[in-house]
């Protein structure tokens, strides 16, 4: 279990794929010029492969992951593919093992230059809002014993935006269908990785080969390979290398016939030297399109990876950063790695995070002072403050509650809920360009000092509609649901819970186990955090919850 208390993390840096020690410097999102990038040139390194174009494989990314720790910056890339216009199939290792800020390119024949910087002018690039990770990823067998099998090694992005129509999702092989995978049919790789076990270049270049499908008699050489899930394919040895996919190509398509069959996993070193080992797609299909008709939710994401992190104020006043990996079930309870992101913050009766007060889909942090006054810091959406502090508002002080809601009028802006001494509760809302839309407040309620806590999850039902939910001095849960037009769905409110009494904190941060569905997180009165799941439809999974970390009696708040 993660201790938050300690200094210590969990060793996983080296562990992560393709690495690379340096800054990278990600674009911005958006359209960078033509749609497809053309005219990259030769490359004399293909190793039993051609060089492809992106506009052959519409439906192949690149995805590239940047991070800082603590002075030194690193960063790694692998593939991926489109099944929707907002979603990304790629394997599980290339996002919940890593933190760090994301992007997903498209359109590209080549990621990087001879410098290691991302090469614009053409493509799209996307941000990442949140990931689903198939829950029996083995991740913390594998640290435990190299050897071990790679299963269930899957994941899928869910984008920020829809990427445009020019970019195309592929069709994935059926559940249950075999019929792909039968020994010496012609299959397709493709993928931005290097040519070679040792090829330090990072120039990663689109390219494609042909390979053969193997027997699992064949596979199972490989003693971690597993016939209901794995397929394998290429005809390299030892003796006689033939084509393969390399570091960077995880998460790449396997095909047969323009479908996808596979997803590119593990293999042997040096690449080329044995069959390449893939995620079969007949075995997850299910799974995976599953996750294509989840509610939406918004993350509670610093970095910038579509992970929930947890920010904490320490005695010091220091604000620190808990990284999530993405998927609780890693061994560390779902934290990668702290970090200190700024001091300071002492002198402020109440700090929390808001998202797109400035109409810019990023985070901020709102904070106010003893005499009332309220003041923003932005972010660039990687994790960094930029501009410093700026005052938009006064007279703060007199509320006995206050509470952040990202959209409760459908509006796609955040409000400022509060709570006046007399039980009003009064509604302020962002104009989307860092001011206020209604500055003298709005009533939305009254009779409101029954409750001692308050959550403010987002679209709980998974519906769009946000809602409120308060904690009785008796621990009991009751969700309020907005009708998304300023009023509510459930003016009386509903039972969702009992016995939380003894919770001195309590969180709604999205999902934090990697299901893409909202979890509740909270630290109970031994200072350990526990992880409650939902089924994104206001239904619980585990209503018992589980004990993911300890040592959070120092920090006031967590947010």
């Amino acid at each position: 279990m993660y201790d938050a208390a300690s200094s210590s993390q969990p060793d996983r840096f080296s562990k992560l794929p393709n690495l690379h020690k340096g800054k990278l410097t990600l674009p911005e999102p958006g359209a960078k010029g033509p749609r497809f990038q053309s005219g990259t040139g030769a490359s004399p390194k293909v190793f039993q492969g051609s060089l492809a174009s992106a506009s052959e494989f519409p439906y192949i990314v690149g995805i590239v992951t940047s991070f800082q720790e603590g002075a030194y910056w690193y960063w790694y890339w692998c593939t991926g593919t489109i099944i929707a216009p907002n979603k990304v199939l790629t394997a599980a290792h290339c996002t919940a093992d890593g933190p760090g800020t994301t992007r997903v390119l498209a359109g590209k024949d080549r990621l990087f230059d001879s410098n290691g910087q991302i090469i614009g002018g053409s493509g799209f690039v996307a941000e990442v809002g949140s990931t689903w990770t198939h829950q029996g990823w083995n991740i913390t067998q594998q640290y435990a014993d190299p050897k071990a099998p790679i299963l269930d090694d899957v994941s899928v992005l869910t984008l920020k935006q829809n990427l445009p129509s020019e970019y195309k999702p592929v069709a994935l092989s059926a559940q249950g269908d075999q019929r792909p995978y039968a020994a010496g049919t012609s299959a397709q790789i493709a993928g931005y990785g290097v040519t070679s076990s040792n090829d330090a270049d990072p120039d990663s270049r689109l390219r494609k080969a042909t390979v053969p499908m193997r027997s699992n008699a064949d596979c199972a050489a490989g003693a971690r390979y597993r016939a209901d899930r794995m397929i394998c394919a290429g005809s390299g040895t030892d003796t006689t290398p033939s084509s393969d996919t390399c570091a960077g190509d995880s998460g790449g398509p396997l095909l047969v016939n323009g479908v996808q069959v596979g997803i590119t996993d593990w293999g042997f070193e040096p690449c080329g030297s044995s069959p390449g080992y893939y995620e079969r797609l007949s075995y997850y299909s299910n799974a995976i399109k599953a996750d294509l008709t989840r509610p939406k939710l918004i993350n509670a994401d610093w970095s910038g990876d579509g992970h929930t992190d947890l920010i904490g104020r320490d005695s010091a006043g220091n604000l620190q950063l808990y990284y999530g990996s993405g998927f609780a079930n890693d061994g560390a309870g779902g934290f990668y790695y702290k970090q200190k992101i700024n001091a300071g913050w002492s002198g402020f009766t109440r700090v929390f995070r808001v998202y797109n007060w400035n109409g810019d889909n990023k985070p901020s942090i709102i904070a106010m002072k003893p005499n009332g006054e309220l003041y923003i810091y932005n972010t660039d959406g990687a994790g960094k403050f930029v501009g410093g502090a700026r005052k938009i508002g006064t007279g703060w002080a007199g509320f006995t509650a206050l509470m952040v809601t990202n959209n409760w009028l459908g509006n796609n802006r955040p409000s400022l809920m509060v709570r006046r001494s007399n039980g009003d509760l009064i509604r302020y809302t962002s104009n989307g360009a860092g001011g206020w839309e209604n500055p003298s407040g709005t009533r939305i309620g009254t009779g409101w000092n029954g409750f001692n806590l308050f959550l403010t999850p987002g679209a709980w039902k998974g519906d769009g509609l946000e809602v409120l939910i308060g904690r009785t001095s008796k621990g009991l849960l009751r969700m309020y649901q907005s009708n998304g037009k300023g009023g509510w769905t459930n003016p009386s409110g509903t039972q969702i819970g009992s016995g939380w009494a003894n919770y001195k904190s309590i969180m709604v941060p999205g999902d934090w186990n990697g299901d893409n569905m909202m979890d509740l997180l909270g630290v109970n009165s031994s200072n350990q955090m526990r992880l409650y799941t939902t089924n994104g439809h206001g239904q619980w999974l585990d209503a018992s919850g589980k004990v993911i970390s300890g040592g959070w009696g120092g920090f006031n708040p967590i947010f």
